[in-house]
């Protein structure tokens, strides 16, 4: 029986051992030789992990310098397992499988090359769509170490020419920072602090005296030394929050690799990014101070756990919170470090204090409603509604809600107004019609969403029982409206003639003016053709060169366009081919 007992206590042990050492390999990878997906010198214009609008950086932007058409190679032997093409996000995108488990991942991409090219043009015309997303199996398109597969780009959501990069674990598809497959790029830059943020974590904390978040600017020496020039007082559960980023030699401003926060000096928050995961990644909103991000595009990494976050990058004890006791002084380190080790520090104290100063009673916030972020929240209203589901929100919310009339929309507009408060799921919003329209017309109601000049925003819907619902992600302004102006299609004016060469092109311009363009075809002689859509430059390229043999003489284009409430605009224009 000891024996038993003996051989179980190692099983346990080599099991924690073989758990181990798949972690270490996993952050450390040691079974890749990849190359460079580039043939130029790598700059950073962007890196993993670095903070952006939703989500984290889940891969490297390297810059192409400032042009299209670099060559794209592949980082190591393995075979295509995916293609995609987007007007948005990743744009042209190819995704190559490696032996070693890993998944190499190129976007924005201007144009793909052969055999890839020929692939997507005949996918294109099975499903007679520009855009699309395909996956591959293994025997079907293999590619070599160095191979070019494709051209750098600027499609998709891209605001400039650059190739973004990614690696990722092929089982999980979860992204891995490109830094720890040993890509080098010249590094000498230390992390740039800022600003601090205190917060008061419940009730009976204080933050100098009073129940409300302090920011505070921080100082820096000529000798490089960050450092406080305001005395800090508290009382209660507080945590912290540091505004800081870094440039990696570049004039980008990244993101940071790690971040360190100790009291004392024993540990009490860090987190690092090695690793993510795209079904937690959303929870960058929470991660952040979300109002200072939106508000002055300021990035605070907060240093504490509070509220619906499910991020797995952190390492903490007693979820990151100090407890300031009375006339305790403790002694604050924060430490910034980037991948390359280049780090900045910031060190101060704090004195424990529970006096109060005098506050004004119009500063206390009222509710019409709390929301629990952990429960399921109903509000109900005349012609309005609201559901959702546990945990779409980041933390408790003190929900407000009025609605006002303005004769441009078809409801009232319904007034959300909670200002930079971040929301992680949809949920549901029921808004009521104000007035009675033809059947045909409901069909083209939709819900808007409108900014602080009026301007809106297409958040659709459908139309049910006097009510039109739809699913958002935000607070604001919302109301009913419609659309049944049918998109924008116009022969670009230099473009009149009606003459064409055989390899020759025709320039549409194409937009719609809320909906959004749901849908776009075209066919000569009846004949499905592929087109190309420059979404940038709201232009809709048809190529008379995608038409095997095309006669000289009279042909018949047909050109559709349709938007998001089934709007469309269709013409046929007789042209000549030379």
């Amino acid at each position: 029986m000891r024996n038993m007992k003996g051989w179980f206590v190692i099983f346990i042990i080599v099991c924690q051992m073989i758990s181990m050492n798949s972690f270490l390999a996993q952050v450390s990878p040691t079974n890749t030789n990849f190359r460079s997906p580039l043939d130029i010198p790598l700059i950073i214009a962007g890196n993993f992990g670095e903070v952006r609008s939703n989500h984290f950086h889940t891969g490297i932007d390297f810059k192409t310098m400032g042009v299209e058409g670099k060559n794209i190679y592949s980082i190591d032997e393995g075979y295509v397992s995916r293609i995609a093409f987007s007007h948005y996000g990743y744009g042209r995108v190819i995704y190559i499988n490696h032996p070693n488990g890993y998944t190499s991942a190129y976007a924005h991409l201007s144009k793909f090359k052969s055999p890839i090219t020929e692939y997507a043009k005949s996918y294109q015309y099975k499903i007679q769509k520009e855009t699309f997303n395909v996956y591959l199996d293994s025997g079907e398109l293999r590619v070599k170490k160095g191979q070019v597969i494709a051209l750098s780009g600027n499609s998709g959501s891209s605001s400039a020419p650059h190739l973004h990069f990614e690696i990722r674990e092929t089982e999980s598809e979860n992204p891995m920072n490109p830094f720890l497959f040993g890509y080098k790029v010249t590094d000498t830059k230390k992390p740039m602090i800022n600003n601090l943020k205190i917060f008061p974590l419940n009730d009976s904390s204080l933050v100098n005296g009073v129940y409300s978040d302090k920011v505070i600017h921080v100082k820096k020496n000529k000798n490089g030394t960050y450092y406080l020039n305001k005395k800090i007082t508290a009382h209660g559960n507080i945590g912290f929050a540091l505004h800081s980023t870094d440039r990696l030699n570049a004039r980008n401003i990244c993101g940071l690799y790690t971040l360190n926060l100790k009291v004392n000096g024993k540990e009490l928050f860090s987190h690092k990014l090695d690793k993510l995961d795209f079904s937690t990644n959303r929870y960058v909103n929470h991660h952040v101070d979300y109002l200072r991000h939106k508000r002055n595009n300021q990035t605070f990494h907060k240093s504490f756990m509070k509220g619906n976050n499910l991020l797995d990058i952190y390492n903490y004890v007693d979820n990151g919170y100090l407890y300031a006791e009375v006339d305790s002084v403790y002694t604050i380190r924060y430490e910034a470090e980037d991948y390359a080790g280049n780090s900045s520090s910031l060190t101060f104290k704090v004195k424990g204090d529970d006096t109060k100063k005098p506050t004004k009673l119009s500063g206390i916030e009222s509710c019409d409603k709390v929301f629990k972020f952990s429960e399921s929240n109903y509000f109900k209203s005349k012609g309005f509604n609201l559901l959702m589901a546990e945990n779409t929100l980041y933390d408790d919310l003190c929900f407000n809600y009025r609605a006002s009339s303005d004769s441009n929309y078809l409801s009232a507009v319904h007034h959300l107004a909670m200002n930079y408060v971040g929301v992680h799921q949809y949920y549901k919003l029921s808004i009521a019609l104000s007035q009675e329209l033809d059947s045909v017309l409901l069909q083209k109601l939709l819900i808007v969403k409108l900014d602080d000049k009026g301007r809106m925003s297409d958040k659709g819907g459908d139309f049910e029982e006097g009510f039109v619902t739809t699913r958002v992600r935000e607070f604001g302004k919302f109301a009913i409206s419609i659309d049944t102006t049918m998109p924008v299609l116009i022969l670009e004016d230099n473009q009149n003639v009606n003459v064409f060469k055989s390899n020759g092109t025709i320039n549409f311009k194409i937009g719609d003016n809320l909906s959004g363009i749901k849908s776009y075809s075209a066919s000569i002689d009846s004949k499905w053709i592929l087109t190309s859509y420059k979404r940038k430059r709201n232009r809709l390229v048809v190529s008379l060169s995608e038409i095997e043999e095309l006669t000289q003489g009279t042909h018949d284009l047909e050109i559709e366009v349709v938007d998001k409430r089934g709007n469309i605009n269709l013409k046929r224009l007789k042209i000549f081919v030379e």
